[in-house]
C-alpha cells in the first residue's frame, strides 16, 4: 500500500535533472509525472564487487541487484557512492486535475530528451515486422558491449492508446 521514499537517493543520481530547463520551444507542464529505470553501469557494478571482497563482505549476485539495492539505502551517500544511472521512457503531463497522454511511444521519448531526461539511444523507431525483427537481432549481439546489462530487446507499440487497450504485461 505504502511504498519506500526513496526521492533523497534518486537526486544522487547525475542523470536525474533535479530543475527542468525552461526553454523558448518547449513549454514545460506545471505537473508532470516521468517513469523510468535506474541501472548499475557494468564498470560501477565491477568496482562495487571488488571493493566489497576486499573488505570481506558480500558481493552481489548482479547490477540489477547491486542497483535496486542501492536506490533503497537509508543513508544517501551510499547511494551517490554507487555511481548509479538511469533511462526515462513514460511521461503523463498533468493539467487542470487530469492527466493528458503525449500520443505515442517515440513522441513521449523525443520529449523527454527534450527536456534533459535521459532516454535510451539505442532505440529505434520501426516501421514492419522486419525492422523490429532486425532490431531484436541485431540487439541479441550488441548487448553484450553496452555499458549497462540488459536481457535483451523491448520492443513497444508506438501509440498510446493501443498500449492502454493491450494492457502492460
Amino acid at each position: 500500500i505504502t511504498g519506500e521514499d526513496i526521492t533523497q537517493n534518486l537526486k544522487t543520481i547525475k542523470s536525474i535533472p533535479l530543475k527542468i530547463p525552461v526553454s523558448g520551444n518547449q513549454p514545460v507542464p506545471a505537473r508532470m509525472e516521468v517513469r523510468g529505470e535506474v541501472f548499475m553501469p557494468k564498470e560501477a557494478f565491477l568496482k562495487l564487487k571488488q571493493e566489497r571482497s576486499l573488505k570481506g563482505e558480500p558481493e552481489f549476485a548482479n547490477p540489477r541487484n547491486a542497483g535496486a539495492g542501492a536506490v533503497r539505502q537509508l543513508d544517501s551517500r551510499i547511494t551517490a557512492s554507487r555511481n548509479l544511472d538511469a533511462f526515462f521512457y513514460a511521461a503523463t503531463i498533468l493539467e487542470d486535475g487530469q492527466a493528458l497522454k503525449l500520443k505515442t511511444h517515440w513522441d513521449t521519448l523525443e520529449y523527454l530528451t527534450s527536456l534533459g531526461f535521459k532516454t535510451n539511444p539505442g532505440r529505434q523507431h520501426c516501421k514492419g515486422l522486419k525492422e523490429i525483427m532486425d532490431f531484436v537481432h541485431h540487439w541479441d549481439t550488441a548487448r553484450r558491449d553496452l555499458s549497462f546489462a540488459t536481457d535483451g530487446a523491448v520492443v513497444k507499440v508506438n501509440s498510446i492508446i493501443s498500449q492502454n487497450s493491450l494492457g502492460y504485461t
